[in-house]
């Protein structure tokens, strides 16, 4: 089910991104590799990754991360190494810096361990750009965590694309923040080749006014063990639209592996449109798959009970709905950033009719 034209989606002008947006507040430790991605790079560090399994939210959105990107990361940790301190990359999109075509590569070697946030943010009249993709190879038993919180204005685009190759015991968790942007679209997949490799994405998303959100979530099982967990948990209010897509692919070699993926989402008015798509495939026997979705107005009996207690209906739906995204925002492992997806969620929720 399509609610956004990617085939004819037109383009803007792709210039230079000037601002500084690689944070890195503390010495790295030796051998690891931070530095902004330049021309070339991406056949030298990932020529190892077969994309062709993978086109993200659209083949010419890849195609222009990977041949045009204006920025972006690489981003290598040696064995062993595990960076402590997160690595921050913000993109504050203004009338000079209006767009950002990044590609991002995170290479970890065995045992090693680091985490990333990625803030993407617009001024407020801007009609910002952005167009990405993030590649991550995680080697046995290494762990990547990624962080992304997207909160650009109502008059953005945003266009999203990231690929995990996991092997032996290796990790990769995603935390997923969608609340901005007038246009939305975000894909992320997953491939666990190696026995025992696990990824897990948690993910809210928000879709207020008349934002279009598309959403595609899949694990990719091929070695036996491999575990994955999909969580997402959404709100939607005005004439928000919005396409969830999760896919579940057990693979033949993937025996003895276990999928889960979950979506709820709670709809604040009755001019919403909510799909979802729950996707189980199996290609091995001796395996376990779990999906299940959910949409549905806020508990009368709560909001009854909050109301009675003296808060005004807005009050009492925002205070629902944080409690809902609470789970997952509470694993964002620095406050500064729970404090920033707190404080937007409850401003668009008070800005809003409801």
């Amino acid at each position: 089910m399509k609610i956004i034209d990617k085939e004819n989606f037109i383009f803007p002008n792709i210039i230079d991104y000037k601002k500084d947006y690689l944070k890195s507040e503390t010495k790295l430790p030796e051998g690891v590799v931070l530095e902004k991605i330049t021309k070339g790079i991406n056949e030298i560090i990932f020529d190892y990754l077969n994309t062709k399994e993978f086109q993200g939210v659209g083949e010419k959105f890849t195609s222009l991360a990977e041949e045009s990107y204006n920025s972006g990361i690489i981003f290598y940790i040696p064995k062993d190494v595990k960076v402590e301190s997160p690595i921050k990359i913000e993109f504050d999109m203004d009338e000079e810096n209006p767009v950002v075509i990044n590609q991002n590569i995170i290479v970890a070697e065995k045992g090693s361990e680091g985490t990333i946030i990625m803030d993407y943010t617009s001024s407020e009249k801007v009609g910002a750009f952005h167009n990405g993709l993030t590649k991550i190879y995680a080697k046995e038993n290494s762990i990547i965590n990624i962080i992304k919180v997207q909160r650009m204005n109502d008059i953005s685009h945003n266009f999203d694309s990231n690929i995990a190759i996991v092997k032996g015991q290796g990790q990769v968790n995603w935390i997923s923040i969608e609340l901005g942007s007038g246009i939305s679209s975000s894909n992320y997949s997953n491939f666990l080749e190696a026995e025992a490799s696990e990824a897990n994405l948690s993910s809210i998303y928000l879709g207020d006014g008349k934002r279009k959100i598309d959403l595609e979530y899949s694990m990719i099982h091929k070695g036996p063990r491999s575990i994955s967990n999909i969580e997402t948990k959404g709100v939607l209010m005005d004439h928000a639209k919005k396409v969830f897509k999760g896919n579940l692919d057990f693979k033949k070699g993937a025996r003895l592996s276990k999928g889960i993926e979950e979506e709820y989402v709670i709809l604040l008015d009755p001019t919403v449109k909510s799909d979802s798509i729950p996707a189980l495939l199996c290609h091995e026997d001796d395996v376990e798959g779990e999906h299940a979705a959910s949409a549905g107005q806020i508990n009368e009996n709560k909001l009854f009970y909050l109301m009675s207690r003296g808060l005004e209906e807005r009050e009492a739906k925002k205070l629902i709905v944080e409690a809902s995204f609470r789970p997952i925002i509470d694993r964002i492992p620095y406050e500064i950033y729970r404090n920033i997806v707190v404080d937007e969620v409850e401003r668009r929720l008070m800005d809003g009719k409801n």
